[in-house]
């Protein structure tokens, strides 16, 4: 069911809608599974979203985060949740960074609605909020196999910053072990340079 995106309102959410994200927090669960498998053991939905929507609360609790709903007909088929922080050790330590930082934490439309822009609506809406506040600096993270994502978001001038390897004795590391992952298949976060204010 795919729909014009012209057709899709994109607005502020807030805590308030958080409950309304489960099922489509839940897609893209199931979507990293899938593409990422050697990612590790994935842990059950109930536990997913568990995490997930505490996480969300946490994040949106700072006034700068914001939450961005697509709606179509009154349902959403999209959303954005983008994290503004404080830019800590982990990037300062190595990069010129700005004081406050944004993380895309999660965006995702829903199978149904791709391909008809609303990512792209998405990131321009993302844009506008953090152009408001004045954060020059975004970063996201990608589940590797993620390809649509990555190519999406690398339109939009992100680049590879660093990749997060893991080694331990659980399933992550005997799915990492068997497998051999090529550098380059492996979790990689993706942070758009600064761009000067004038």
């Amino acid at each position: 069911m795919s729909a014009d995106s012209r057709l899709i309102a994109i607005d502020h959410g807030s805590v308030d809608d958080i409950a309304a994200l489960r099922e489509l927090w839940l897609e893209l669960h199931h979507h990293h599974a899938q593409v990422a498998p050697q990612s590790g053991e994935f842990v059950d939905d109930a536990s997913s979203w568990r995490v997930r929507s505490s996480s969300y609360r946490e994040w949106l609790a700072d006034p700068r985060s914001f939450l961005l709903l697509a709606r179509f007909e009154e349902r959403v088929v999209g959303y954005a949740l983008v994290r503004v922080m404080d830019a800590g050790p982990e990037l300062t330590d190595s990069w010129r960074v700005p004081a406050a930082v944004a993380e895309i934490e999660t965006m995702l439309v829903s199978a149904p609605f791709r391909g008809a822009g609303l990512g792209t609506r998405l990131l321009d809406a993302i844009d506008a909020e953090l152009e408001r506040q004045g954060i020059t600096e975004v970063i996201v993270g990608l589940m590797p196999g993620n390809d649509g994502a990555q190519r999406l978001y690398e339109r939009r001038g992100f680049r590879r910053r660093w990749l997060v390897l893991a080694r331990g004795e659980g399933e992550l590391a005997r799915t990492a072990r068997a497998m051999q992952p090529n550098p380059a298949d492996l979790p990689c976060v993706l942070l758009r340079p600064c761009r000067r204010r004038d």
